[in-house]
């Protein structure tokens, strides 16, 4: 019985092996073919031929992020530039006051003292 079930194996693996045999060989003639050669290449080609276009999509996606990037960069610096000088006019205007303040308090001595 055991005998048996290893010569059934022992067949299966033999029809493996001749099927792999023989799929090797027609697998060998089929690449040398002319026409899968040419549908090879034409694949190839083709792939080369979107590859490229991809890479100049890509090239301009890169070249508008870099310049929306330089403008984000300018319009910062302008933002800060606007708050710092409205940061200075608003002390300056607090002095002004304050002097403004200290002169009516100056007046208002002369005023009593002339009294």
């Amino acid at each position: 019985m055991i005998r048996i079930k290893e010569v059934i194996i022992m067949k299966k693996k033999l029809i493996s092996l001749g099927a792999g045999v023989l799929l090797g060989v027609v697998g060998e003639k089929v690449l040398k073919s002319n026409l899968v050669k040419n549908v090879a290449v034409t694949t190839v080609s083709e792939g080369m031929k979107a590859k490229e276009g991809i890479d100049k999509t890509i090239e301009k996606v890169k070249e508008n992020a870099e310049d929306v990037v330089a403008e984000a960069k300018i319009k910062k610096a302008e933002d800060e530039r606007a708050k710092r000088e409205a940061e200075e006019a608003k002390e300056t205007a607090e002095d002004l006051a304050e002097a403004a303040d200290d002169l009516s308090c100056v007046a208002c001595d002369v005023a009593e003292a002339a009294e």
